[in-house]
């Protein structure tokens, strides 16, 4: 008799799976969280379609209340069309970069000041 493979849910092999997306002054307040670990659909995925889909899985994650619903603060895909990016410290396009299991990605909106 054959005994089942549990999937895992945490731990090493779980977290293989994922990226740390890290929000930084606007992105964190449209987020709803200062960071968050957030699974792939593929790996490796493009930044672009993980953007994409972004702002609803950040939403969920976090628990936050959407800013379209509540005017409450600014809207995530909206400070992520404006926003940089960096993928483990380097610069990223999302039109050309991949996201790998294990990566951090680091959500930049434009910075006022000096």
């Amino acid at each position: 008799m054959s005994t089942p493979v549990p999937t895992p849910t945490a731990g090493p092999a779980a977290e293989a799976a994922t990226v740390l997306v890290r929000f930084y002054a606007g992105a964190a307040e449209a987020a709803g969280a200062q960071e968050l670990r957030l699974s792939l659909v593929q790996d490796p995925q493009s930044l672009a379609q993980f953007l994409e889909s972004l702002p609803a899985r950040a939403r969920e994650a976090s628990g936050a209340e959407t800013a379209q619903q509540d005017d409450a603060g600014p809207d995530l895909a909206r400070v992520c069309s404006r926003s940089s990016f960096l993928i483990n410290g380097t610069q990223a396009k999302p039109d050309s970069a991949l996201l790998r299991a294990g990566d951090q990605l680091d959500v930049l909106p434009p910075f006022a000041g000096g």
